[in-house]
């Protein structure tokens, strides 16, 4: 198999009889060398049919011809266009020089499209320029990204300006060097200048940001463990745990071991911070009332059976101003962790609506939902998924709050025919059978398991 792509027989039944596989990367960086690709194939004896079906994949039809003559035939030909110095490339190498033009005097070294100024013996800037492709073959365009580089003392890599323009238009790229990039890297000469900006959590982005994100932080603390600062870089540890996915955190606590800080503070689980196990264990605890609760604003009897669920759903088609009132005053016992990393992100961008009511209503169908599990798959326990959400394990685990969250959003205020009842029972029937099927090891933490 060459490194850039292949050439194999499709399998048999289709309508092309080989298949050209292309390395992602290549793909991407010479999608130019990929549709001439296209024409080329066309154009070989005993070629009768092409079809670039996907970025990476060409499919054609040669019946009858060997699959080493076509491999051969291809390799030739792109051994000999890879070769060829395209436009684009040397519009590319004119924009390198035109960036080494202006950053020369402030000591950058040009190594072909990347730019280096090497501060000491742990700090160096790097400018790089890179050409990419557009949506087509035939569309360019210029990225420009500015990094910090230190030893620490594996090289760590940071970038602190990135730009994309068109790849003919030197005025906005002189505009981004001089305006933005220059003034970027100069604001962060040496690593006691960066930590003079992470002491109060401030990005070394351009954009200055407070507080800097959670992968700046991690940075940061590399930088305290470099110099010995042990306890502080603890701290941003402990922040970086809490803040972190369960299943990222087996990664965290072995790094923190590795660099000789002192161990964090987890739950009895490793997985969990102290607060989410204390919120998993008063959830537990808290069910029986909600599924109460529920029962007494619902009027209905909850028992157990598919019937119920079915009421249960229909009850949730209530108008939200009903709602509203219904759980007025009653507060949800759930963070918006709990609710899924993916579910979290809509809600912090204002995605979904997350209003006391709506998170208590979830709440309370999620607790009788659980009930049903439980009774159907005796050993059903809650947890928490690998990405913070609530969830269910048995044999297998699945996460749970999300789903009901969704579903909930859907249904209330929904006309009869925009919403079929029935699917709040389907969705019983799918978590016991997730919890039932051991074929898929959940990444779930109950209380009292040190977890996958």
């Amino acid at each position: 198999m060459d490194e850039e792509w292949s050439v194999s027989e499709a399998g048999r039944g289709g309508y092309m009889s080989h298949v050209v596989v292309f390395d992602e990367c290549v793909a991407t960086d010479r999608a130019d060398l990929v549709a001439d690709a296209v024409e080329f194939l066309a154009a070989l004896p005993g070629v009768t049919a092409v079809d670039h079906v996907e970025r990476e994949v060409i499919e054609f039809d040669a019946r009858g011809v060997p699959t080493s003559r076509l491999s051969g035939a291809l390799r030739r030909w792109w051994d000999a266009a890879a070769a060829e110095q395209r436009p684009w490339m040397a519009a590319t190498d004119r924009a390198a020089r035109t960036v080494h033009d202006l950053v020369a005097a402030y000591g950058y070294q040009r190594h072909g499209l990347r730019l280096t100024r090497a501060l000491d013996g742990e700090l160096t800037h790097v400018v790089s320029v890179e050409h990419h492709f557009g949506r087509s073959p035939d569309d360019h365009a210029l990225a420009l990204t500015a990094d910090v580089v230190l030893c620490l003392p594996e090289p760590q890599r940071f970038t602190v300006v990135s730009y994309t323009g068109a790849l003919d238009d030197e005025a906005a790229l002189a505009g981004a060097v001089t305006g933005r990039v220059i003034p970027a890297l100069d604001a962060v000469p040496t690593v006691a200048a960066m930590l003079d900006r992470w002491q109060v959590k401030r990005s070394i982005e351009e954009s200055g940001r407070r507080p800097y994100w959670i992968t700046e932080g991690r940075l940061h603390a590399r930088v305290l463990v470099s110099r010995g600062r042990l306890d502080e870089a603890r701290q941003l540890y402990q922040e970086d745990f809490e803040r972190s996915q369960p299943m990222q955190r087996p990664h965290l606590l072995a790094l923190v071991e590795r660099l000789g800080v002192a161990p964090l503070t987890t739950a009895s689980s490793p997985h969990l911070t102290v607060a989410e196990e204390a919120t998993l264990a008063a959830w537990q605890a808290h069910t029986p009332a909600a599924v109460g609760l529920l029962r007494q604003v619902t009027g209905a009897r909850l028992d157990g059976s598919r019937r119920s669920l079915d009421e249960l759903a229909t009850w949730l088609s209530r108008p939200p101003d009903r709602l509203q009132a219904t759980f007025a005053g009653i507060a949800p016992v759930l963070p918006a962790p709990f609710y899924g990393f993916r579910t979290w992100d809509d809600i912090r961008s204002g995605r979904v609506a997350f209003e006391p009511w709506r998170r208590v209503t979830a709440e309370l169908v999620t607790a009788y939902l659980g009930q049903v599990v439980i009774r159907r798959a005796h050993g059903t326990a809650w947890g928490i998924a690998g990405d913070g959400e609530l969830a269910m394990v048995r044999r297998g685990g699945t996460g749970v709050l999300s789903r009901v969250f969704a579903l909930a959003d859907q249904a209330i205020g929904a006309p009869g025919d925009r919403f079929d009842p029935r699917r709040l029972g389907g969705l019983a029937d799918d978590m016991v059978r997730w919890v039932d099927d051991g074929r898929y090891p959940p990444w779930v933490v109950r209380l009292g398991m040190p977890g996958p």
